[in-house]
């Protein structure tokens, strides 16, 4: 591999470590040399060079030429990149071996000279001289470390670097920072790089192009046949291209070659899918799924083709696409062409564990491995936060360890860590994941934990030996429980909610402690105290967030509690996400709306209806789209739905909710239902909208025993013909070896494991027979059961992580002309 290369035999004797004292009293015999036509990174990197050296030890080292002039009064150099005394030095360089991000330090007494491409290779190497050799550190855009020493001797041994990866982006907004990013030498596209510092790897449009490719505003009314086909209908909305199309890639291909023709200085373009499901079902696009076994296939013959074409009239530009959710799986035969980049982006892995070494993320490893046979051009979008809960503690520190070194392994050639990138910033552990990503996304060989200490000490200074141990004890649920016959370690993914099982209420405590000592430490020291204290926010955050969600019926009321110690960490949290500036929370939703939200959920509450016989106990908030919020099975105790989380949605969030079209919370979601009639087993609720919609259902208990039946009636009671497509979204609560079981229309027996997160669509002969049912470990098995024939899909959507199984139903699409209706029934029994 191509990382920290070592340089023999090319230097002569100079081969042992050489020994340069480069100032001796704050003054220094050595000048920087750099060519007359130094690029401006070359440029950069002496003025870089010059400014450090004086913050160590006083010197101010002249900056000078290669002019014969100029070299003639020069007795010692620091000499940069290809200039004039490298050349009648005699020192060999290999320049085609360094590339354009590559670097050779080479003693060579009385000079030392730092070579490389004029690109970034040069600037690149001084960096390396100020950090590995003189002990500088970039921790973040406003944290650095600067030794101070007025004599300085060190002792140098040639060497050469080439990076590992060539393309390198940690994707947090500390990053962007264009002299951290060129300081810890980083080339992604994000960072505010510019000529000064050599340039980056600049994408065009960067990711989920294909509406930008062929815009629905332009084409969809007259050409709806460029989108794909959706059970029977081209969707134009939430769709993905029909990939078989020759209109759909001519028109393509003219967007990308408009795109480079505007962003000239761009060296990768997107072609890449949509960011939600929906691929084109259409005859043309099937056929090519079945030959290549996977989604991925359309894709990349899509591709490919546009690539060839682009390839034509532009050879140095690059196409990028995406494998990513239901194109992770390689196809069986079609091969990326060599200006093709396929970025693989493991959504559904388990971050907490290596690759490979845990279930929850063999399949994505597998998929690595997979797609590294059928290509050396791969690239990686790599996640390393949590996205519904930016400030929560992500323990992932064992599986960053090694997974760079997986990914250079199987021939990886960039990489791309998705953090989190609001503009506030703030997320856990932002700059110590960036710095530390930086680090080995160069060279992977480099020792984690080495790196994190380093981090830690720089940044947090006295209170570091406290954050480490409270790194190692929020680790310590992943690590834990793995035998050579079972693995009950926790697992992390990007949208854990805050009761994941690493997230345990008594190792938030003791992490409180820690904080405790570690802000006493540095209580005299202002600007280290703040980094701590914004480290405490992490902590605290969970367990606001485990409490400030809980939703509960309290009487005949539904409510969030009040209890003091949750409003004295509301209070605390609100405090530092001011102070701090942060922007996000989570990935999609402005911090003002989570200020509000919790802010407010004191003072809400909500009438219940209860519904309860021998067998069951129903309550349902009319005021929240009709919902269920809890079924609880007699003297169990637990509810077998999912409670409301701390989420934007929330308390409209979590159990049973209903909706008049297929479209995930639309009509009918969270509006306002009245209660029509109540007896202590049946309650009829009534919805009435301006657009002539009538909603009326029912849900009932039947007898004595453990069945629940809900059937709700849609109705136009207007002028105009309405389109509905019903469908029902109960969330249940699962454990530990949850899994669905069914029989098919066509008498095929189905099963389904729910683990890690997915999901199913069952229709046509694949249809459930009128019953799906879900077992989990220590809880009741449910049976729910439809009408199989007012049934066209049952959708199965599962998030182990969260503990939440769904069995949806969907009604076909209905127009109902004034006066008729179509019903939505389903039953459930408990046992």
């Amino acid at each position: 591999m191509l990382a920290m290369l070592c340089l023999v035999a090319v230097l002569g004797t100079v081969q042992q470590p050489v020994e340069i004292q480069l100032a001796s009293g704050g003054k220094s015999d050595y000048a920087i040399v750099i060519a007359q036509n130094a690029s401006p990174s070359q440029r950069r990197a002496a003025e870089e060079l010059q400014r450090f050296l004086q913050q160590m030890t006083d010197a101010q080292l002249p900056i000078v030429t290669d002019d014969p002039a100029s070299l003639s009064q020069v007795r010692k150099a620091i000499a940069l990149g290809d200039n004039r005394l490298l050349r009648e030095s005699g020192v060999p360089v290999d320049w085609k071996a360094l590339g354009d991000e590559g670097f050779a330090i080479i003693p060579q007494p009385p000079h030392l000279f730092i070579v490389g491409s004029p690109k970034r290779g040069t600037m690149y190497g001084v960096y390396s001289f100020l950090e590995d050799g003189l002990g500088c550190r970039w921790y973040s855009s406003k944290v650095s470390f600067v030794p101070r020493k007025r004599n300085l001797t060190i002792k140098i041994s040639p060497r050469t670097e080439v990076p590992a990866f060539e393309y390198r982006e940690p994707y947090f907004t500390d990053a962007w920072d264009k002299d951290w990013a060129a300081r810890n030498r980083v080339n992604g596209t994000f960072p505010r790089l510019d000529e000064s510092t050599g340039g980056k790897v600049s994408y065009g449009p960067f990711v989920h192009t294909f509406y930008a490719l062929v815009p629905p505003d332009q084409y969809a009314k007259d050409h709806p046949e460029y989108y794909s086909l959706v059970k029977g209908v081209r969707d134009t909305q939430r769709g993905q291209l029909c990939l078989t199309n020759p209109d759909v890639l001519r028109i393509a291909t003219e967007t990308v070659k408009r795109w480079i023709r505007e962003m000239p200085q761009a060296t990768i373009f997107s072609v890449s899918q949509n960011d939600w499901t929906n691929p084109c079902e259409c005859e043309n696009c099937r056929r090519v799924v079945e030959e290549e076994g996977s989604q991925s296939g359309p894709i990349l013959r899509f591709v490919n083709a546009l690539a060839e074409e682009i390839e034509k009239e532009y050879p140095d530009k690059l196409i990028d696409t995406l494998a990513y959710w239901y194109t992770e799986d390689p196809p069986k035969y079609v091969r990326p062409r060599r200006n093709v980049r396929v970025r693989l982006a493991p959504i559904g892995a388990c971050f907490a564990h290596p690759f490979g070494t845990c279930q929850q993320n063999m399949k994505q490893f597998q998929n690595l491995q997979a797609w590294a046979r059928i290509t050396d051009q791969l690239y990686i979008w790599h996640y390393t936060t949590n996205f519904a809960h930016y400030l929560m503690p992500f323990p992932n520190f064992d599986e960053l360890e090694r997974s760079l070194a997986i990914y250079r392994d199987n021939g990886v050639k960039g990489v791309f860590y998705q953090g989190n990138y609001s503009p506030g910033g703030g997320g856990e552990f932002n700059e110590l994941r960036a710095w530390v990503l930086a680090k080995l996304m160069w060279n992977p060989d480099r020792h984690f934990w080495t790196l994190v200490d380093d981090f830690l000490q720089g940044y947090y200074g006295k209170a570091a030996p406290y954050i480490r141990r409270y790194i190692d004890l929020i680790h310590q649920p992943v690590r834990e429980g793995k035998t050579d016959s079972e693995d009950r370690r926790a697992h992390v993914h990007i949208f854990d909610p805050p009761t994941a099982p690493y997230l345990r209420p008594e190792l938030l405590e003791q992490a409180q402690k820690l904080f405790d000592s570690a802000e006493k430490a540095v209580r005299n020291e202002p600007e280290v105290l703040a980094r701590v204290q914004h480290a405490r926010l992490w902590v605290e955050y969970a367990q606001l967030a485990q409490r400030i969600g809980k939703w509960q019926v309290v009487g005949d009321q539904y409510v969030v509690g009040r209890d003091p110690e949750t409003l004295r960490l509301r209070d605390t949290v609100l405090e530092k996400i001011r102070r701090f500036g942060i922007t996000n929370v989570e990935e999609w939703s402005p911090v003002q709306k989570f200020i509000d939200r919790i802010s407010a959920q004191d003072k809400q509450s909500y009438p219940v209806v209860t519904l309860q016989n021998g067998a069951l106990r129903v309550d349902i908030v009319p005021a929240l789209g009709g919902r269920i919020v809890r079924i609880l099975p007699a003297g169990k105790g637990r509810n077998i739905l999912t409670d409301a989380g701390s989420t934007p949605e929330a308390p409209a969030d979590g159990g049973y909710e209903e909706y008049a079209t297929r479209e995930y919370r639309s009509i009918g979601w969270r509006d306002v239902f009245t209660v029509k009639m109540a007896s202590p087993t049946q309650v009829l609720l009534e919805l009435k909208l301006p657009s002539g919609l009538e909603i009326l259902r029912t849900v009932s208990l039947i007898g004595d025993s453990a069945m629940l039946v809900v059937e709700s009636t849609y109705r136009n009671s207007g002028q105009s013909p309405l389109k509905v497509s019903p469908r029902s979204h109960p969330e249940f609560a699962c454990g530990e070896g949850a899994r669905y079981t069914w029989r098919s229309v066509a008498g095929a027996r189905g099963e389904q494991v729910v683990a890690d997160f997915g999901y199913m669509e069952l229709r046509q002969e694949n249809l459930p027979d009128g019953e799906v049912v879900l077992q989990t470990r220590g809880m009741p098995t449910l049976r729910l059961r439809f009408p199989r024939e007012e049934v066209e899909q049952v959708y199965l959507n599962w998030h182990a992580p969260a503990h939440r199984a769904n069995i949806e139903l969907f009604l076909p699409e209905k127009e109902l002309k004034p006066g008729e209706s179509v019903r939505l029934r389903w039953e459930m029994v408990v046992q």
